[in-house]
């Protein structure tokens, strides 16, 4: 192709014609015979950018999307704008498909509020759009691959993580969702041609997508009750890989008709190797257009068995070269196939059979390693449920969105929760739990601050301090009286300063009392000791913003992830300086994380470059490198995750979700092992999980939280579906560590102590376990459903149809009506 003024955007062919390659610059279309080297047409009719651009099936005509939002159906050959319509509202990349050979467009853009749509047209009412669809608000361009025998329409987009399957009406042009495939992160997708597809086992469509690091196969099948016999109203007759005309004629004007060709195995041609007319071997074509010397093609490994096939001849049959079939064919009859692979097998040395033994037994090793069994995970099917309203807290009014995302933004305990409130001064409302119902509009008292509140949390060793951390670089310590708030407050039990910048979070110690992290825009992280109300420690070697601090279930480390793309391991009581290092995710938006499996993994959740939402496996002893890493979808609101050690599984939820994620942590491969996922009727704001011991475990509640929402605090349970109630699931609810009390007093933990928690049995008193419980005996049936005609044999249902058929077909003696009839004498005729 001739070097252009603009870069190439879109490259296509005409689908009926041989060599006609369409190709788009900035505003213009270009057609080019390949066969002949040369460019034909020409189209200029574009106001700007041309973003996509689909043939017709019949090869006479293309649509165009444009940057200036609109679409265009031009003639090529006429080199004119057939008809014109204003496409989708919004300047982003669109794509336009044309639909088969049917008078109908597919487009995918963004509309006015920056949504991606689907828009349905109608080529003979091309005014308006005749099905509009919202999809959701995500970035990347929705790509449209249709196939035109089934009429499906997959729609996915770079960047997603499913792909979206419609069905077009034929009368009212509807889309129809039919299902939503969740897989990886999509970089790239394109759709398998019919005639490559497994129709015997019911495939009528295969797409191949490309991931960070792997091209996936996406299969559809129907299931059926038996693929021994072919489906004909599954696969109709397809179009052929033969053109329907030449270049040389459709650029003359004339057009043509595709050959079909039948899917059923038994009745279609063989598929040959045909090649394009501008790709034929032994020609090289010159830019120039002119043809160089004929190259004779040789197999430098095989030069005496390397033979030159003519594409225009049909194509050889595959020889069977099972041991038996070539013992029983006699030497002067085999085909000269046979005998050029047994040239090649006398080639192959001891070293090539040796490496061959070896690559087999390394693929038989991996191949048993991933089909040695599937693993069972207990709590895979979980299940959430919102608990009654009559334990809401309702009418929540003017909430504060505006909370960094280093906040967690909601925080409970087992009495009440801190809410933030829209006002100055930092506003926060402490709801009693135990006080459910609908607030009142105005009035309520609050937590009052001198400036806006960034982050708080509870004490988990006492219900009734909380600590705030606010924009002024102050924290504040507060003792929330018994029964809740009366009136608003002002005045805390005490404050503490040293932070040169804004404070963006703070954390309590898991085990050692009056023990606070906290860091702020000043790119430190400074430890505090609340019993005597001052700064102990300081850890000052980040070069940005931390996004997150994390303290190990043993309490002797800290973990932070830094915005300069770093997971550092602190060992705070010895060193300022890490003790490990390593990448962490790539994104700037924030980062979240927590210690896993008794402090020896790390869970990160974080973006990549495009934003995209990721969770991490870390090993603790390395982190050089993730040992497992996955995508969840693209949304700006970092995950926050809350981890279950007794399930050791981590739920993960943002800030306006409609869904919770989980994972299920693991030591082997790979790691994270996805579980079930729960949508809410409404978005979630934030969850806060209380401690273990709250747990209803005669109900198999593992988890309890509870959830906010826009206007409402609702409790959330988590259970696990099981059928012998009556026992303790001792499976499920090993010992938990008393995780709600101290071990030790900040002095204890500042002078080295590193005292561990104690363990609980949750059993109740009343309830044995089940690994105890007798086993179950077979219950004897009331009514047995045996039925002899099941069990008969093919002969058997013969014998009785024909007897059956017999006795219907029984012989009568009786004489028939019209023996029965008396008729006239002779002489009564009369002529």
């Amino acid at each position: 192709v001739p070097k252009q003024n603009y870069k190439i955007e879109n490259v296509t062919w005409n689908p009926m014609a041989e060599g006609v390659l369409t190709f788009t610059c900035n505003d213009c279309v270009v057609l080019y015979d390949v066969t002949s080297q040369e460019q034909k047409i020409s189209i200029n009719n574009h106001k700007d950018q041309i973003q996509s651009i689909s043939w017709r099936d019949n090869g006479q005509v293309f649509v165009t999307s444009c940057k200036d939002k609109r679409l265009r159906i031009i003639d090529p050959r006429a080199s004119s704008v057939v008809q014109e319509t204003q496409g989708h509202d919004n300047i982003r990349d669109s794509r336009a498909l044309w639909l088969g050979n049917k008078d109908m467009l597919c487009t995918t853009g963004f509309s006015r509020s920056r949504e991606r749509e689907v828009k349905v047209w109608d080529c003979r009412n091309f005014t308006s759009s005749v099905s509009t669809l919202g999809i959701d608000s995500n970035t990347g361009t929705l790509i449209p691959l249709y196939d035109a025998d089934t009429g499906m329409l997959f729609l996915t987009g770079k960047g997603d993580s499913n792909i979206r399957y419609y069905e077009i009406s034929e009368k009212d042009s509807t889309l129809t969702e039919n299902n939503i495939s969740r897989t990886e992160q999509v970089k790239g997708v394109g759709m398998v041609p019919k005639r490559a597809l497994n129709v015997m086992e019911g495939e009528v469509d295969r797409l191949l997508l490309l991931t960070k690091q792997a091209i996936i196969p996406i299969p559809y099948i129907v299931p059926r009750k038996n693929y021994l016999e072919f489906h004909d109203d599954l696969f109709p007759d397809t179009a052929s890989d033969e053109p329907g005309l030449s270049a040389t004629a459709w650029f003359s004007g004339a057009n043509g008709q595709r050959k079909l060709v039948s899917l059923n195995p038994q009745r279609k041609t063989a598929i040959g190797s045909r090649r394009g007319l501008g790709l034929q071997p032994g020609e090289v074509k010159e830019a120039g257009g002119g043809t160089s010397a004929d190259v004779p093609v040789t197999n430098k490994t095989q030069p005496e068995t390397s033979q030159v096939t003519n594409p225009s001849s049909p194509p050889a049959s595959v020889p069977n070269t099972s041991p038996s079939a070539t013992s029983q064919s006699p030497v002067h009859n085999r085909t000269d196939e046979e005998k050029a692979a047994e040239a090649i097998s006398d080639d192959v040395t001891d070293e090539d059979k040796a490496e061959a033994e070896q690559r087999e037994e390394v693929q038989k090793k991996v191949s048993a390693r991933i089909f040695s069994g599937v693993r069972q995970c207990k709590f895979k099917h979980w299940k959430c449920k919102t608990l009654h309203r009559s334990t809401h807290i309702e009418n929540i009014r003017k909430l504060d969105r505006t909370v960094p995302g280093e906040s967690n933004f909601f925080v409970a305990n087992k009495k009440r929760c801190v809410v933030p409130i829209e006002g100055s001064g930092g506003l926060l409302s402490v709801f009693e739990l135990d006080k459910p119902g609908k607030l009142q509009d105005a009035g309520l008292p609050v937590l009052q601050h001198q400036s806006k509140a960034t982050d708080y949390s509870w004490d988990p060793f006492s219900d009734n301090r909380l600590v705030v951390a606010c924009d002024d670089a102050k924290i504040w310590v507060w003792d929330i009286p018994e029964g809740g708030l009366t009136e608003t407050l002002t005045e805390p039990r005490g404050t503490l300063r040293g932070h040169m910048e804004k404070i963006y979070f703070v954390i309590f110690h898991p085990l050692a009392r009056d023990i606070i992290v906290t860091s702020a825009y000043d790119f430190t992280v400074r430890i505090w000791d609340l019993s005597e109300m001052k700064e102990v420690l300081q850890l000052f070697v980040h070069p940005d913003q931390v996004f997150c601090a994390a303290w190990s279930p043993d309490g002797k480390y800290l973990c932070t992830v830094c915005k300069d793309g770093k997971v550092r391991i602190f060992n705070p009581r010895k060193s300022p300086n890490p003790v490990m290092e390593g990448p962490g995710p790539e994104g700037s938006r924030g980062a979240r994380a927590v210690f896993v499996l008794e402090g020896n993994y790390l869970f990160i959740s974080g973006f990549d470059k495009q934003s995209k939402r990721m969770v991490f496996m870390y090993d603790t002893g390395d982190l050089s490198k993730p040992l497992y890493e996955d995508s969840i979808d693209e949304c700006p609101a970092i995950l926050v995750p809350y981890y279950d050690e007794d399930s050791n599984t981590v739920f993960l939820s943002g800030r306006g979700d409609g869904q919770m994620y989980a994972y299920e942590v693991a030591t082997e491969e790979p790691y994270l092992f996805p579980l079930a996922t729960t949508k809410f009727p409404t978005a979630s704001q934030a969850f806060s999980f209380l401690p273990k011991y709250l747990c209803n475990v005669k109900e198999v509640e593992f988890a309890k939280a509870y959830r906010l929402t826009q206007t409402s605090v609702e409790p959330v349970s988590f259970t696990v579906p099981r059928v012998r109630l009556e026992y303790f699931q001792d499976d499920l609810f090993p010992e938990t560590r008393v995780t709600w009390e101290p071990t030790m007093t900040s002095k204890d933990w500042l002078a080295g102590s590193n005292r561990q928690p104690r363990t609980l049995s949750l059993q109740p008193k009343d309830m044995t376990l089940l690994s105890q419980a007798p086993k179950e005996t077979p219950k004897v049936r009331k009514f047995e459903s045996y039925n002899a005609d099941t069990y008969k044999t093919d002969e058997q249902k013969k014998e009785e149809l024909m007897s059956a058929m017999t006795n219907k077909l029984s012989k009568q003696e009786a004489p028939l009506p019209q023996d029965l009839a008396e008729g006239v004498d002779e002489d009564e005729w009369d002529d």
